[in-house]
């Protein structure tokens, strides 16, 4: 049987029709904060002694239970940590359900704030424009930055970009 606080709730909802990244990240802000409950029955997993280690199993977690699947520019979605992993493997006659940069970003957002680590949600606009196109998350540790990216195949690695903006979690 599924934990309640695992079991999700609702449907997914498109940000906006034609949304903006701000509304994006707003979307995405309100989804680790709703996510708090989920995250912090899931966090005990992967609690250690060395938050660095935390976060670089919960780097890999996450490319593994969560198939990388790009949203297109039109139906961008924000859901909640039990609705990610829940849809996370599910086959549609057209390929897996899994996430995008988004959902990732909510999966270790929430998860590392329940383990204690401040984090901020990067976005990158890896064009000549200044519009982000890309999320992750950035924790920090003894005053050192960690990127936890997990569409890149590397820990703390960070994707090469034009223009940043940083938001607090």
């Amino acid at each position: 049987m599924i934990n309640p606080v695992l079991k999700p709730k609702g449907n997914n909802y498109l940000v906006s029709e034609y949304q903006t990244a701000g509304q994006i990240a707003g979307a995405i802000v309100k989804a680790i904060q709703d996510s708090k409950p989920s995250a912090q029955y899931l966090s005990k997993f992967f609690k250690t002694n060395n938050p660095v280690k935390s976060l670089r199993l919960l780097f890999w977690f996450t490319k593994k239970a969560v198939p990388y699947k790009k949203e297109s520019g039109n139906s961008q979605t924000a859901k909640t940590l039990p609705r990610i992993l829940s849809d996370a493997n599910k086959v549609k006659i057209n390929g897996v359900i899994g996430g995008d940069c988004k959902h990732y970003s909510i999966l270790v957002g929430s998860i590392g704030k329940a383990l204690g680590i401040p984090m901020k949600l990067r976005l990158i606009a890896q064009g000549y424009t200044p519009v982000p196109n890309h999320i992750y998350c950035i924790a920090k540790i003894n005053g050192k930055q960690y990127i936890i990216d997990p569409v890149l195949k590397e820990f703390n690695k960070e994707a090469k970009y034009n223009y940043k903006y940083d938001i607090k979690i």
